[in-house]
């Protein structure tokens, strides 16, 4: 009889626990589902929201606005720096009020092209870690580009990425 109280009591705490083990597997499916759906959503937001690599260039590509004038994209520019082995990688737009000058930027392309890549050819990893040297840069650009243009004059260059490893 005492053998049978003792198995009366072991089974319900049996069934207990084989009860807790299913609660604990089924909220730890629910967890992981959970996690995953949180995964996807922050992996799907980060890809709507991050600029896309790879993009194809646009000369053509221009932004009017009444802050900075007529914007002309000058495309991607990657090039080794002088003395050595570092190299530099930037984005140029150009800013212009005259609009004539759009299609003298396009039509010299080439040669503007060429231009930019000589003289970030010349420059240093060393002087381009100097405080303000974006800005000389971007003038020395601007005045390298502009002795080509005959319609107008470039006001502004932006560098929208500037890297230099």
């Amino acid at each position: 009889m005492a053998e049978e109280d003792l198995k009366e009591e072991q089974e319900p705490q049996g069934k207990n626990s084989s009860a807790g083990t299913i609660k604990l597997i089924i909220a730890g499916i629910v967890i992981i589902i959970l996690a995953a759906g949180i995964s996807f959503a922050v992996a799907r937001f980060a890809a709507v929201s991050a600029p896309q690599h790879g993009s194809t260039y646009n000369a053509n590509a221009k932004i009017k606005t009444d802050n900075i004038g007529t914007t002309f994209d000058a495309g991607e520019y990657l090039t080794n720096l002088a003395g050595g082995s570092r190299y530099i990688k930037v984005k140029i737009v150009f800013s212009f009020a005259n609009k004539e000058l759009e299609t003298e930027i396009t039509n010299k392309l080439p040669a503007i092209q060429n231009t930019i890549n000589k003289v970030l050819r010349e420059q240093s990893a060393d002087a381009l870690n100097e405080p303000k040297s974006m800005d000389k840069l971007a003038d020395r650009l601007k005045k390298s580009i502009n002795e080509l243009l005959v319609t107008g004059n470039i006001d502004e260059i932006y560098f929208t990425y500037f890297v230099v490893q």
